[in-house]
């Protein structure tokens, strides 16, 4: 019997939801300081139709309560979404037209420290080392995953390029500070390029070039009339870094493997792609509102061929269609558009201006970063590790000054209580966070507690997790899958938990494969084959594509004697899928003589 695979205890107990939370207090503490930008009217009123949009199609989808807040384990409803938008505001409020250079400098600074620590455990881990436990190849150092390591270094690379340039060209102070600073981001640049190539993503090293190519661009552009030796000088400059980042990936063996598409792996990723792609699209033909947020994973099932269990799929321009269908995506491009064409109208102001080289730095790297996220996205998904530095780069893009906005014109008292309020808001939203986040820690001890056999403690560790997230089905169909492991590997007592769980998960969220598959092991090993076979037969026709479901089914009708419908499955399953070891058991069981 073929069990549904639980998911890691640690896998995103460390990578998700704690970002999440650390951008929430950073939002919270932002609206306390002093307002140094604002974020335009016109954005403020575009997000505002795109939230519309959005929640019209989470309001037509199959599971509304669910998706509203998001789902596993990415949970881009109402407790990720509100963060990557409160990213944006606060990198206006703090980084906006009014804030000094030394503010500037201070995020170019972070920025260095967050690339060296990142690229210390790249390096590690690179070496073989597992300073966080992993069994994947490609481990994703701080970020859990290895294509948010890879676009993570090359948003570090777009923030650094240009300080660094101005560090070692510019007419700085030879004094020890001024050195330690040019040593501490000269580091700190090498470190994020060096995790970039490490990562082994392409994704990741197309966002690296694609930051070099912009910068490039912007620094010919603001050369002008400054002569055709200084051009000529910055792009070679230019052909110097895109030469390092190449000969370095290519030094590398992995990257080297992936990069040309000699690594069997790389291949099936990328043909991967092309399915997810045509999935989504049927998907979209169907429903051209969008599915809603978090809504892939259950639409894609009946036109999956295997990757059902995708939560995105893997173009950021599909991923926004399915959450808000093309009214949705329409209303973002006209944000990107504008953000954009605005980005680099002050960017260009600033450079003739000629006096504000930081801002005119920052202003280029967050075009630069921007646009390297958005290629990295054509084949990626947003997340935390990525997504929240990303806005924050948005908001420096679009931020316009501290005055003029919708309470320009009240008194300092009627602002000051203004704030204070919303301060209070933003920490309550904070500490919600927190109380969601925490029950990632009774989660995993309940898989792990499931993994050692103790199925009363796993029930109870699950039941404490569902107090703090009610809402959350897929926590629930977490805890099925997990005692469905346990059953089939005749844990006692673990086979009724499983369809007990699985059908509490059902109940919101109807027709997720990984849980019905997960109530049909719990239901085989409770004795109830009959009802096993039924629950089965209705999820081949949700996920008919699906070759783990089409065994299944077949293993089920060979315990209930139906022997030629097991052999059809089989036949079935081999069709989906010729290397399914399962079914090529089962063929020669039925076919042997």
């Amino acid at each position: 019997m073929l069990a549904s695979i639980a998911v890691l205890p640690d896998a995103f107990v460390r990578w998700i939801l704690p970002k999440d939370v650390l951008a929430a207090v950073a939002v919270a503490v932002a609206s306390a300081a002093w307002a140094r930008g604002r974020l335009p009217r016109w954005f403020v009123g575009a997000s505002a139709v795109a939230g519309l949009a959005a929640l019209l199609s989470v309001l037509l989808s199959a599971a509304p309560g669910v998706q509203l807040l998001g789902r596993w384990p990415r949970y881009e409803g109402l407790v990720t979404v509100p963060v990557y938008f409160g990213a944006v505001w606060a990198g206006a409020r703090l980084l906006g037209p009014a804030a000094p250079a030394s503010k500037l400098r201070s995020l170019v600074t972070a920025a260095a420290s967050a690339a060296i620590l990142l690229g210390a455990v790249s390096m590690l881990e690179a070496a073989g080392a597992r300073p966080f436990a992993s069994d994947l190849a490609r481990p994703g150092a701080l970020t859990g995953n290895a294509t948010d390591q890879g676009v993570l270094g090359a948003l570090f690379v777009a923030v650094l390029v240009l300080p660094v340039t101005r560090a070692w060209t510019g007419a700085r102070p030879a004094w020890s500070r001024a050195r330690l600073e040019r040593g501490w981001l000269t580091a700190a640049l090498a470190l994020a390029a060096t995790t970039v190539i490490l990562s082994a993503s392409r994704a990741g090293f197309l966002a690296a070039l694609t930051v070099v190519v912009v910068l490039v661009v912007l620094e010919i552009t603001r050369a002008g009339q400054a002569g055709r030796s200084r051009r000529r000088r910055r792009l070679l400059v230019g052909a110097a870094a895109v030469a390092t980042l190449v000969g370095g990936a290519l030094a590398v063996p992995l990257t080297r493997e992936r990069l040309l598409g000699s690594s069997p792996l790389s291949t099936q990723s990328l043909q991967g792609r092309f399915a997810f792609w045509q999935d989504s699209l049927d998907v979209l033909g169907v429903h051209p509102l969008g599915v809603g947020a978090s809504g892939f994973l259950n639409a894609n099932a009946s036109a999956s061929t295997g990757e059902g269990t995708l939560d995105s799929p893997h173009n950021w321009l599909l991923q926004v269609a399915m959450a808000g269908g093309f009214p949705l995506l329409a209303v973002v491009l006209g944000i990107i558009v504008a953000a954009s064409l605005g980005g680099v109208r002050r960017w260009l102001a600033a450079a003739r201006g000629g006096t504000d080289s930081d801002r005119t730095d920052l202003l280029a790297g967050a075009l630069a970063g921007l646009a390297a996220f958005g290629v990295a996205l054509l084949t990626h998904f947003t997340a935390p590790s990525t997504t929240i530095v990303a806005a924050m780069l948005l908001g420096i893009l679009v931020a316009r000054g501290p005055d003029g906005g919708m309470g320009a014109g009240s008194s300092a008292r009627v602002r000051g209580g203004a704030t204070g309020i919303r301060t209070v808001l933003l920490s309550f939203w904070a500490i919600w966070l927190i109380v969601i986040m925490s029950a990632e820690v009774p989660l995993a001890a309940g898989v792990l507690a499931t993994a050692r056999g103790d199925v009363s403690a796993a029930d109870a560790e699950f039941r404490q997790a569902q107090s703090l997230r009610p809402w959350d089905a897929d926590l629930a169909g977490i805890a099925a899958q997990s005692f469905a492991a346990a059953s089939d590997a005749e844990v006692a007592g673990a086979a009724p938990l499983a369809v007990s769980w699985a059908e509490r998960s059902r109940v919101p969220l109807p027709g997720t494969v990984a849980t019905e598959r997960a109530l049909a092991v719990g239901q085989v090993n409770s004795g109830d084959v009959t009802e096993a076979g039924r629950t089965l037969a209705a999820l081949v026709e949700v996920a008919p594509h699906d070759a783990a479901v089409a065994v299944q089914h077949a293993v089920v009708l060979y315990l209930l004697g139906d022997i030629s419908g097991c052999a059809g499955e089989v036949r079935r399953a081999l069709e989906l899928d010729p290397a399914e070891p399962t079914a090529l058991r089962l063929r020669d069981v039925l076919f042997s003589g």
